[in-house]
């Protein structure tokens, strides 16, 4: 509302296209990053069992990985302060998460446990990720 000579008068907020348009964007990048990274896992669980394809399935598997990384760094570069928040405090939540998880294997493994091949940490890391990344969106509305 706006004063006006002893008379309130409304004012009229123009609708703002530009952060619908930057929310869109943002919600676009970070599916092409699940997509990207889940190209990368299907493709470098596939390498052991389809053997004639197995160079072309790696190339896929380091390109998929490669544009998952660009488009998280994309996602990550659009974010103002208040999402950088909810951001680091999903990645502390994953980072602990792998870090409990990486210990609770080693402990088992002494235990005679079959050990976890090495690609399921990124896998688990982006899981913990995207778990946290949701909790703390809805926290922090």
């Amino acid at each position: 509302m706006t004063y006006s000579k002893g008379a309130l008068r409304e004012a009229i907020v123009p609708h703002q296209p530009f952060r619908d348009e930057l929310a869109g964007r943002r919600r676009t990048t970070l599916v092409l990053f699940y997509l990207a990274a889940l190209l990368s896992v299907i493709a470098s669980s596939l390498v052991g069992r389809i053997l004639p394809f197995r160079t072309p399935l790696l190339v896929l598997a380091v390109v998929g990985a490669g544009a998952a990384i660009l488009f998280l760094l994309r996602f990550l570069l659009s974010n103002d302060e208040h999402e950088r928040q909810i951001t680091f405090r999903a990645l502390t939540f994953a980072f602990t998460g792998t870090l409990v998880f990486s210990a609770t294997i080693g402990f088992l493994q002494s235990f005679g446990f079959h050990p976890v091949s090495w690609l399921g940490i990124p896998a688990l890391m982006i899981i913990l990720w995207s778990i946290g990344f949701i909790l703390y969106s809805w926290r922090y509305r």
